[in-house]
């Protein structure tokens, strides 16, 4: 165990090089769960390994564009080891993230809280300490997110105002609170302004608008540059580029068996800790833990309640492509919001010029069609059609127009509401050949892949802009709701017949065996889900007691 409590800076571990330690925690996934989890427990003494199946990116490595697939997308079958990955599966379509740092790389830097009425469903552990110490660690979230309000609106924000004022809307309209530094403006690095001066240089904020295809100005707040920052040169080592195949409980320890991610038939290291935190994103930590517990059968007795009351946010995504001259992508990803009545928000969304290839997802705006439930599905795609072909000049146009993401907004809308669908395993229309997660049941208030108030929304943008309003293919030619934020999964509950984890998120039969990531939130939130994540972590890892710590592992933090 010598050098892993040592402070390097960079202590990534290439998954060749070692093949068994011993670790008090191995944490699965460097997302918001994971990389809080690092950080804490290596402050207070624990030895902690991360596995991470992405790789490791550094500020210079990011693509210019998103039509890089290879620095962008995440698919390891086609030789792409990016930061985005995009996972259809039938019932749902799924962005989310990949490397180290997870979905904070890909990310629109979003870090709102969600409002009381939110937090106080009954959904949530039921624990009147457990929730109070939810509140007080979002105030503790956002200082090491480093959340500022918004300082670089920008046009595609001025006209997101308007449509605020057609919804009679206006006083609900804000800019964003986001985790980018927008420094002096000029283009020297400066010293840390976060953790006074303990954490990394930082250069200013540009508004290029390339927030979501990786942050090449190194102004995004990504986890490497805070939590992972610090869980490094406390002794975390990360095992970049390694994915979780089978977790066996032994006598008094885990063990892990892993295999390379940029090899189908390459072995990693096998691994042992004391204890295992699973932090893999929902679709990563319901693999492993349907895998485990299904294929390999090595944790057999997890709950049967996996994979129950999953959420997509309450999410739609559409949009308008304009035929006019302005530019929407400059400023930041996500610069501003509002909301219609108490559950709906809605938000712009940019990408930079020239990062064109999202394009390829979206169709005409198209509304549902009237009919019988089971032929709902065709009759909206034959609708596509004939939308296509009664505005062919104008959907060609506006996918071969100079600069789609220069002339295009997209619109985030969420939802708080109660809507949910259930993920299980098994073979499913779209993989003939091996297992993976389906949708199995659609609940009464299943997830809708039509909302109502977003397809206005774009409709009245699209006049304010003269533009082309559209939606995401996977919600109109597949009924398929998409979702960048889906949550859920692994509810709480005060026995394995009502959860699979209990309120500190222990997995019910496997002492030693933790859930924490967004998979444990158990509501719609209605707003992006990233600092919700991080206060949980705060929260969850609080249990741990001290083991060894000092002056040198405490973070100071800067008047920012």
């Amino acid at each position: 165990m010598a050098g892993l409590l040592n402070s390097s800076t960079n202590s990534s571990t290439n998954s060749s090089e070692k093949s068994s330690f011993v670790f008090d925690f191995i944490i699965v996934g460097s997302g918001f769960g994971g990389s809080v989890s690092a950080m804490r427990l290596s402050q207070k003494g624990y030895s902690v390994g991360v596995l991470e199946k992405g790789l490791r990116y550094q500020t210079q490595d990011f693509p210019k564009s998103n039509w890089n697939l290879k620095k962008f997308l995440w698919a390891p079958l086609i030789k792409c080891f990016g930061i985005q990955q995009i996972s259809l599966l039938k019932g749902v379509m799924v962005l989310h993230g990949a490397g180290v740092g997870g979905g904070s790389l890909v990310y629109g830097n979003t870090l709102m809280q969600p409002s009381d009425d939110v937090l106080q469903n009954s959904a949530w552990p039921d624990s009147a300490p457990w929730r109070e110490r939810l509140k007080s660690n979002y105030s503790l979230a956002k200082k090491m997110l480093g959340v500022n309000k918004n300082q670089r609106p920008a046009l595609a924000d001025q006209h997101l105002k308007t449509l605020a004022v057609h919804f009679n809307s206006e006083s609900s309209y804000h800019l964003t609170e986001v985790g980018v530094y927008f420094g002096d403006n000029s283009d020297s690095l400066s010293k840390d302004p976060y953790f006074s001066g303990a954490g990394p240089a930082r250069s200013s904020c540009t508004g290029c608008g390339g927030c979501m295809i990786g942050c090449r100005v190194g102004a995004k707040n990504t986890l490497d540059k805070n939590y992972l920052y610090f869980a490094e040169r406390w002794g975390t080592e990360i095992f970049a580029g390694v994915s979780v195949q089978k977790i066996t409980k032994k006598l008094n320890h885990f063990e892990l068996t892993t295999k390379n991610s940029k090899n189908w038939f390459g072995r990693g290291p096998t691994l042992m800790a004391k204890k295992v935190i699973i932090s893999a994103g929902v679709l990563g930590t319901l693999k492993i833990l349907f895998d485990n517990k299904l294929k390999y059968k090595t944790l057999p007795d997890i709950s049967e309640r996996l994979g129950e009351n999953v959420r997509t946010n309450g999410e739609s995504l559409c949009g308008v492509t304009s035929f006019g001259p302005d530019n929407y992508s400059e400023g930041i990803a996500i610069g501003s919001a509002f909301r219609i009545g108490q559950d709906v928000k809605i938000e712009p969304v940019r990408y930079p010029v020239g990062a064109n290839a999202m394009k390829l997802l979206a169709v005409p705006l198209t509304d549902e069609v009237n009919g019988l439930p089971q032929f709902k599905t065709v009759l909206r795609l034959f609708s596509l059609v004939k939308n296509i072909g009664l505005n062919f000049s104008r959907y060609f146009r506006s996918h071969w127009i100079n600069d789609w993401a220069r002339q295009s907004i997209i619109l985030l809308v969420m939802q708080s509401t109660d809507e949910k669908m259930k993920l299980n395993y098994g073979r499913s229309i779209l993989r003939f050949f091996r297992r993976g997660l389906k949708i199995d049941v659609k609940y009464s208030n299943s997830v809708p892949s039509y909302i109502p108030l977003a397809q206005a929304a774009a409709k009245q943008l699209a006049q304010q802009i003269n533009g082309l309003p559209q939606n995401i293919f996977s919600e109109v030619a597949l009924n398929t709701p998409a979702t960048a934020h889906i949550l859920g999964g692994v509810p709480n509950g005060p026995t394995k017949d009502f959860g699979v984890v209990d309120e500190n998120f222990e997995v019910f039969g496997y002492p030693g065996l933790y859930v924490c990531d967004g998979s444990v939130i158990p509501v719609n939130l209605g707003v992006n889900p990233s600092l919700t994540i991080t206060a949980i972590s705060e929260t969850f890892v609080e249990q741990f007691p001290v083991q060894q710590m000092n002056e040198s592992r405490t973070v100071k933090f800067s008047e920012h």
